[in-house]
């Protein structure tokens, strides 16, 4: 027969210690993700960014981007709110960033109808705390103004001037030199 490496004894209190962690850690993964976290974590890693495309459309998206070992944060999320999805962003820096750089996931509403129903709501019920609180306003100012009018050739000159004036001072506040913080979305492709 072969060895013990532990006596008998430490080796049943190992056999308990693993057990008990295995438990916490279930336990901790599936807890229930409340409002309170998701406006905390959207006032520190969200944006609300609102497009005005040559095809004459207006997408309003809300986004969360984390480290792939974060992914699994980003799922719950999707599960609360039931709208959107999750996937891998496509780093576009340069092959040196991209290599110094770990994959990275974003939690995206893109759908015009759940942005209207389900994340403006959410957000006024809701509110942020941090700076981010001026951009969800301009961004819902914004989806009640294009609500059913995405397309821009059925928006009166006016609106359209206000829809471009509330876009160009949204985000207004990031000044953290990071690439594309000027541009959150550029090479933001599904792979």
């Amino acid at each position: 027969m072969g060895e013990r490496l532990l006596p008998k004894r430490k080796s049943a209190v190992f056999i308990v210690r693993v057990l008990s962690l295995v438990r916490r850690h279930t336990k901790e993964n599936n807890r229930v993700i409340k409002a309170e976290y998701i406006v905390g974590f959207t006032d520190g890693e969200g944006c609300f960014y609102v497009q005005i495309r040559t095809d004459h459309r207006i997408v309003l998206r809300y986004f969360i981007t984390q480290r792939y070992d974060n992914k699994e944060i980003l799922e719950q999320i999707q599960k609360f709110f039931e709208v959107g999805y999750v996937h891998l962003k496509k780093q576009e820096w340069g092959k040196e960033y991209r290599r110094s750089r770990r994959a990275t996931y974003v939690f995206e509403v893109t759908k015009q109808d759940h942005i209207q129903q389900v994340i403006v709501p959410f957000f006024r019920k809701h509110s942020l705390l941090g700076i981010k609180r001026f951009s969800f306003q301009k961004f819902a100012e914004i989806a009640d103004l294009v609500k059913g009018r995405q397309d821009t050739r059925l928006l009166s000159k006016e609106e359209l001037e206000q829809v471009s004036h509330l876009k160009k001072t949204m985000n207004a506040f990031n000044h953290s030199g990071s690439p594309g913080a000027e541009n959150p979305h550029a090479g933001w492709e599904r792979e």
